[in-house]
């Protein structure tokens, strides 16, 4: 089990202890999964399960791929992230070993990986585990296959990147050098599904409110033929290495701030993990202010500059150049296991990356269904009831 760091939030397990607990459960959930049958689904749509790991207010998702031929192949557990638009399996070797591999899958080349793993860039299907007991099989992948650890970390890397971006080439890990190829995140290959919806359980049930991990299981990615309805369709932000809309404003209470700085462009990084909503704010807006509610940082501010939390309602609103979508996450309307932090102000946030703007953060994602059409590179919210 490899435990791969998202790219725009905290990790939620880090402990020695908290990754033998995970693993040991993600292997009794792993038996209830079936990848050999032929696929079988709602006519317009198909679930794919996913599993989530919550400590505290954090949490991150997982889903299972497996490759071909599928009685032989190993099935593969990789983190769900939106920060992130390629797909990246730990173990080349996992599919050098399967019989006749050559048959299914071309070394297009070699590159570095996002997280730094030497790897093969490998054009071939993959396989998903569907909630119908069935698989969906991708054709015509792009992958990154690691052949050894990454220096930085000493480990692999195990990721399923969801994130769309315009065009695919703006992020440079997507454009290997020297391979005229482009990566594309998985799941836009998915022939005659056009649109993926981030489908979560209840924050009461996803969110673990002590110190042990939690693990929930019902969650999904649900793949449409078509695009369901009751979604504001937005533009994601182009030019720019995350999914993202625009961030218009912020209010915390019921005081409008005067945040965003509007130049440079604020972006509203749409991530699908990690907890509360969090900001950078260059010339202090709302980062030096006294605001009701406030609460310790949390400890993955180390890093970061001048961070002010608090656990008071908040109302965002964000958008594209004809469109703006506003929400709101209210404390007391949250279960007990999801309250204690709301938002998050820096200076300068680590995890923003050197960007103007905001992470909406998990706690949104649990509030807020988001919709992503891959092909139009769009992002649709609908507020949850």
């Amino acid at each position: 089990m490899y435990f791969s760091k998202p790219t725009l939030h905290s990790p939620v397990i880090i402990t020695d202890r908290h990754k033998a607990a995970v693993a040991l459960r993600f292997r009794e959930l792993t038996l209830g999964l079936q990848f050999e049958l032929p696929m079988k689904s709602r006519p317009d749509a198909i679930d794919i399960p996913l599993t989530t790991v919550s400590l505290q207010t954090n949490f991150d998702s997982y889903i299972d791929i497996s490759f071909l031929p599928a009685a032989t192949s190993k099935r593969v557990r990789l983190l769900v992230d939106s920060g992130n638009s390629t797909l990246i399996v730990p173990n080349w070797e996992d599919i050098a070993a399967l019989p006749n591999w050559k048959a299914n899958y071309e070394v297009l080349g070699t590159a570095t990986e996002p997280w730094g793993c030497p790897a093969n860039v490998v054009k071939g299907p993959i396989r998903l585990a569907t909630a119908a007991g069935s698989a969906l099989q991708i054709e015509g992948c792009l992958f990154y296959a690691c052949t050894a650890n990454s220096p930085q970390s000493g480990e692999r890397t195990a990721n399923f990147g969801a994130g769309c971006i315009l065009p695919w080439s703006a992020s440079g890990w997507n454009t290997p050098p020297g391979l005229g190829v482009t990566l594309q995140a998985p799941l836009s290959y998915a022939t005659g599904y056009t649109c993926v919806e981030f489908d979560y359980e209840a924050s009461a049930n996803v969110l673990a409110g002590n110190a042990a991990p939690k693990i929930a299981t019902g969650s999904y990615l649900t793949l449409y033929k078509t695009a369901p309805g009751g979604f504001l369709m937005m533009s994601v932000v182009a030019g720019i290495e995350w999914m993202a809309l625009v961030a218009k404003s912020l209010s915390i209470g019921a005081e409008r701030t005067s945040w965003p700085d509007p130049a440079p462009l604020p972006i509203a990084i749409i991530d699908t993990g990690g907890g509360p909503v969090f900001l950078t704010d260059p010339t202090n807006r709302v980062s030096n202010s006294q605001w009701p509610d406030p609460v310790q940082n949390p400890e993955w501010t180390i890093g970061s500059t001048n961070c002010h939390s608090i656990d008071d309602r908040i109302s965002i609103t964000l958008g594209d150049d004809a469109s703006e979508f506003n929400y709101e996450i209210a404390p007391a309307s949250l279960p007990v296991s999801a309250r204690g932090l709301t938002l998050v102000m820096c200076t300068d946030n680590y995890y923003m990356m050197g960007n103007n703007g905001m992470n909406i953060g998990g706690l949104s994602a649990l509030e807020t269904r988001i919709l992503i059409d891959y092909a139009g590179a769009r992002v649709g919210l609908q507020a949850k009831t």
